[in-house]
């Protein structure tokens, strides 16, 4: 049986919604992805993984996938490569709220926002705080990183500065989901990030950023890249995919049956 939101009548929404479901949103953009990878990338992986996740878990939790946002904020220095259906930052703000707010108005108290495009977890971590104090209904959002980084950096084939945008991860995600839309011809690793710190992690799956500090404010691409994909194959794609569906799982089902503790307990 289907567990697209889009796909329901509004009879059946009410039913998930008596049954506490769990609505999955997938997050993503339309923005160039350098001269190898389709400028829906970033949608493309969202609505894909979200999927993976769902099935992962709906045999314990009832859940529900949404149609994918495939519009969001691209800095300037992006858009200027074309392709860029940008949203400026408060106005992306304003409608996942009014996204978040519809879903909330319709009873379901458990929503994840899967954000697969870099600049949006601030804007994101805004409209939880505001459905929060609105509904009393504390959303969640995180990006797939943190579910398979450990699992891609043990089999990695690009050195740190590899991975951000149009890079290895987001390469071999594509090679798997939709090869044919990928130029392997074109792959160069020109634009890998070059800079490193105790404070700048200069890589998208090492951690350790401690400061806000625009990746393109520190390195200006050549071809609208942050990172290498010359090592990115469809095996590494399927790799990562089944690392976010095995954790993304176990976040879910610790979020989902969280009871929230009170001061007497």
């Amino acid at each position: 049986m289907s567990n697209l939101f889009q796909e329901k009548t509004w009879p059946e929404l009410k039913e998930y919604a008596e049954k506490n479901a769990l609505i999955i949103l997938p997050v993503g953009t339309v923005e160039e992805h350098s001269l190898y990878l389709p400028v829906d990338t970033d949608a493309r992986i969202a609505e894909y993984l979200a999927a993976q996740i769902a099935e992962d878990i709906q045999d314990e939790i009832p859940v529900l996938v949404m149609p994918t946002v495939w519009s969001g904020y691209t800095p300037k220095v992006v858009q200027a490569f074309g392709g860029a259906m940008a949203v400026r930052p408060q106005i992306f703000i304003e409608m996942m709220h009014d996204i978040c707010a519809s879903i909330a108005r319709m009873g379901f108290s458990k929503l994840f926002m899967l954000d697969c495009h870099g600049q949006h977890g601030p804007m994101l971590n805004v409209v939880t705080k505001l459905i929060a104090d609105e509904f009393g209904f504390y959303y969640s959002s995180a990006t797939p990183v943190p579910f398979f980084a450990r699992e891609f950096n043990e089999i990695r084939a690009s050195e740190r500065g590899g991975c951000s945008h149009a890079c290895e991860y987001e390469t071999s995600l594509i090679l798997h989901i939709s090869p044919e839309l990928v130029k392997p011809e074109k792959f160069t690793d020109v634009d890998k990030l070059k800079y490193h710190s105790d404070f700048i992690a200069g890589d998208a799956c090492y951690g350790g950023q401690k400061v806000v500090w625009s990746t393109f404010g520190i390195q200006q691409p050549l071809y609208g890249a942050c990172g290498d994909p010359t090592g990115a194959t469809a095996e590494t794609g399927r790799i990562i995919t089944e690392a976010v569906r095995k954790n993304c799982g176990r976040w879910l089902r610790e979020y989902y049956f969280h009871k929230r503790i009170l001061p007497e307990d």
